[in-house]
């Protein structure tokens, strides 16, 4: 099996035992926080990048979120579950560049997963010091996921696997954007 059949194999195993282990949001101000912030979320994306399902599974996908009543503390979980995504993508586009040194929109698209990194990265550390420049950071991350789409497009590349991961980066940048944005 190759890495995107492993993959997807992985990502049907990982949603079957979510469902199987699924629980709803612990607390009332958890679950009304979260959900205000999908509804803002969705009402204020113009793009079409947030669903209020696919807001509510980024956040509760870290069981921190069903105990939190705190911005600031969502915020930081949204930021982190963004990092860890970036992360792991910007990993996964770095093995197909192994296999394809030759792909120059890889190469870019492996430098601009760099960038996301680094973007929910500062956007973590200026949490506490300068809101308006962790949103400023944050909403980076998802011009970096455009610019690797960017590049594949231009190269006449589609690669589904990295777009998926491309709109997770999105995703996380809007969440945690409107989240910081309410600090």
């Amino acid at each position: 099996m190759d890495s995107q059949g492993r993959l997807v194999l992985g990502l049907a195993i990982i949603s079957m035992l979510s469902l199987f282990f699924y629980s709803p949001l612990g607390t009332n101000a958890a679950t009304e926080l979260v959900e205000c912030v999908c509804k803002e979320a969705v009402e204020r994306d113009t793009k079409g990048i947030v669903t209020y399902d696919s807001c509510l599974e980024a956040l509760e996908s870290d069981s921190r979120t069903r105990t939190t009543s705190n911005l600031k503390a969502l915020a930081k979980i949204a930021l982190e579950l963004g990092l860890a995504n970036a992360t792991v993508s910007e990993a996964y586009v770095d093995d197909l560049l192994k296999k394809n040194r030759t792909s120059a929109p890889l190469e870019q698209c492996s430098s601009w997963y760099d960038s996301a990194v680094g973007s929910f990265r500062s956007a973590l550390g200026e949490l506490d010091d300068d809101v308006d420049v962790a949103s400023y950071d944050v909403r980076i991350a998802a011009d970096d996921a455009n610019h690797c789409e960017d590049a594949l497009a231009s190269g006449g590349f589609k690669v589904p696997s990295i777009s998926i991961r491309n709109d997770y980066i999105k995703l996380y940048s809007f969440i945690g954007y409107v989240i910081i944005d309410k600090l």
